[in-house]
């Protein structure tokens, strides 16, 4: 499996790939849990961008990306018709002066070609990108592949899960 990791709140993110979502045809879903408990994904629309991204704020809730449009709000990304298509999503949520990284990740081990176009360019970008630098201390390979926004630094703590106390913050 392919794995990006970057420290960025999800409104940034969703603003850093909105270029390449539309060059790829992709869209993206935010899970959202109703009153009745039940989550559900929400399409990604600009325009109702701040009510959304404030919704997602809850506790083991993801976002997708994908190459196929659902109107279906239960659609179930993890479908083995589907998931080839996708592209998960976790984290990036902002509280206080903490942010959450986002850990993005090919769900299908035989991605479509479309969705790993968007997974590399996504990639490259933060490669290219003076404003994020790559690796974070640790002792895992892992860690030298964590890209995150120069901005924060210094600025905001950097935790791996916002929720868990024990996750690990992220060192520069």
């Amino acid at each position: 499996m392919s794995y990006i990791n970057v420290v960025i709140s999800i409104s940034d993110f969703v603003l850093y790939t909105e270029e390449i979502l539309k060059q790829n045809n992709a869209h993206l879903y935010l899970e959202k849990r109703g009153s009745d408990k039940i989550i559900s994904n929400q399409l990604f629309i600009k325009s109702d961008a701040e009510s959304i991204i404030k919704d997602y704020h809850n506790k083991n809730l993801k976002f997708f990306i994908s190459t196929i449009e659902t109107e279906n709000i239960i659609q179930d990304f993890y479908d083995d018709d589907t998931c080839q298509f996708v592209i998960e999503g976790d984290g990036g949520r902002v509280i206080e002066n903490t942010v959450e990284r986002i850990s993005l990740r090919l769900i299908s081990k035989s991605p479509d070609k479309s969705i790993k176009k968007v997974f590399d360019s996504i990639k490259n970008k933060l490669k290219k990108d003076d404003s994020f630098g790559m690796g974070v201390k640790g002792n895992s390979s892992i860690h030298k592949n964590y890209f995150y926004q120069k901005k924060l630094v210094g600025n905001k703590i950097l935790a791996t899960d916002i929720y868990n106390e024990k996750a690990s913050l992220i060192e520069i």
